[in-house]
């Protein structure tokens, strides 16, 4: 009777832990705030490009699995407002993704209290919520990412049919055309089928044909490699010098309010001994193998290991975190309250996050469309927009809808910070009434700040900003 109060305890905390996940999900997303730099970007391309275009080099350098941009363009024939029709693939993958987790946590882990913990971390974390509504394929990373990991335990050695075959076979198929990284997990898979000597091996064959017809599309129709220069911080360097500062860095950006970042290297090195410990068993081969891959691919160069990019293993992180409670201390009462408490301490912090960014509101945004809706009524077609060089393509999609005459608009190419590159470029404007429309920058305090003290320096000058440095600078030469 008491392992049976237990089990109802445990199945209606987790089931409560996932409706909080989805619950705030879709709160977010409700919210369909502007498109950032990086969505409009992909946005300008969803809208301007017909599907077939889609699998063509996308311009903005954006470099997005042509699948999931067929999908998002499929949902905007249908949503008129498109930042909610762009982000629906997100929201679904990100709600999806939350059961499958559970489903993933129950083959892997074996303590309820370490499943609660790996549940709590997955559905409350800030960033698998906030990229289950931003206009980006990493939510789709994070269910494809799992959704073949998992599959691995419905390979049937002996029963394994025909029909079984090639539906996995299929799935593996199409996944790498909605996300490079389930190229990872695929891998993954056929180890652990290669090292048990699986006849399941055939499952391939589908994949293998995908694989190869993939493979010419990335050497023909890719994108060049400015984003591998973008992400050359998130490559492990030769020497391992930056290792500690990667580590770091990841650790700030999953678990942004959490102050005692020393608790999360301990309890994921203590999960790593453990399921090292036991790696002969596949629920441990199947956590740990993804971690050496991305470790490996960040040390060749391949693909970065670094914040939204790694998004699709922090599952598997989670996962090898929660391995720490499976040693037979944590079945004792003791261990039980010691575990406890780490789960209210780390849920604690993680829920911290989502009320201030979520609940409060207080999550990053860029305000394109209203401050242009704001020119538009200051400057009554009088004035020219002036727009910096990064918040382009933010103006270069919402123009569209603002409706404003293209003539009364200039763009300042070169990227300028310091107040001395704008004051050299500005000067060169000839006189007139000026709008600065700035929302997105490579340093965005230093550079408005710039803006700022220039337009201080003109006639009638005239601020209007929020708080997130988003301005309509007016001032006349």
């Amino acid at each position: 009777m008491l392992e049976k109060t237990r089990t109802n305890i445990y199945y209606v905390t987790a089931a409560l832990l996932l409706a909080a996940g989805i619950l705030l999900r879709i709160l977010f997303y409700t919210y369909g705030r502007p498109f950032w730099n990086d969505e409009s970007a992909l946005a300008i391309n969803l809208t301007d490009k017909s599907f077939w275009e889609l699998f063509l080099p996308l311009v903005h350098e954006q470099v997005t699995p042509p699948l999931y941009a067929v999908l998002c363009k499929f949902f905007g024939l249908f949503i008129e407002k498109k930042e909610y029709a762009y982000r629906l693939p997100a929201l679904i993958c990100g709600i999806a993704s939350l059961p499958l987790f559970w489903a993933f946590a129950e083959k892997v882990l074996n303590n309820k209290i370490g499943k609660i913990f790996a549940i709590a971390l997955f559905a409350l974390n800030y960033q698998l919520i906030y990229y289950s509504q931003e206009l980006k394929q990493y939510s789709c990373d994070v269910l494809l990412f799992l959704g073949i990991l998992i599959s691995y335990f419905y390979i049937d050695r002996k029963k394994f049919d025909r029909k079984s075959f090639v539906i996995i076979g299929l799935f593996y198929a199409v996944s790498m055309w909605f996300s490079y990284t389930s190229l990872f997990a695929i891998f993954v898979v056929f180890v652990l089928c290669f090292i048990r000597k699986q006849n399941a091996l055939a499952v391939f064959g589908i994949p293998a044909i995908s694989f190869g017809v993939f493979l010419f599309y990335i050497k023909n129709y890719a994108t060049d490699g400015a984003l591998h220069n973008f992400w050359d911080n998130g490559f492990i360097a030769l020497n391992f010098s930056n290792l500690q500062q990667l580590i770091f860095n990841n650790i700030i950006f999953y678990f942004p309010d959490f102050s005692w970042r020393i608790f999360v290297v301990l309890i994921f090195g203590a999960g790593v001994i453990y399921t090292l410990k036991f790696i002969k068993y596949s629920e441990n081969i199947i956590l740990f193998t993804p971690v050496i891959i991305a470790v490996l691919l960040s040390y060749l160069h391949t693909y970065p290991l670094y914040t939204r990019t790694a998004l699709y293993l922090l599952p598997v992180v989670f996962l090898i975190m929660a391995k720490t409670f499976e040693p037979s201390f944590f079945y004792k009462k003791e261990g039980k309250i010691i575990a406890g408490i780490f789960i209210l301490f780390f849920t604690a912090y993680t829920f911290k996050t989502d009320f201030t960014q979520i609940l409060q509101k207080k999550y990053y945004r860029e305000t394109t469309p209203q401050l242009l809706e704001l020119y538009k009524k200051e400057a009554q077609n009088s004035g020219i927009l002036v727009i910096p060089h990064l918040t382009a393509i933010n103006y270069e999609y919402y123009a569209k809808k603002a409706l404003l005459p293209v003539w009364n608009a200039i763009v300042i190419n070169p990227e300028l910070y310091e107040y001395d590159r704008v004051k050299k470029v500005y000067d060169t404007l000839p006189s007139g009434s000026y709008y600065v429309l700035f929302t997105h920058s490579g340093d965005k305090k230093l550079e408005f700040e710039s803006l700022k003290k220039y337009a201080m320096t003109q006639k009638n000058p005239e601020i209007f900003a929020d708080e997130f440095d988003n301005a309509l600078i007016r001032f006349e030469k």
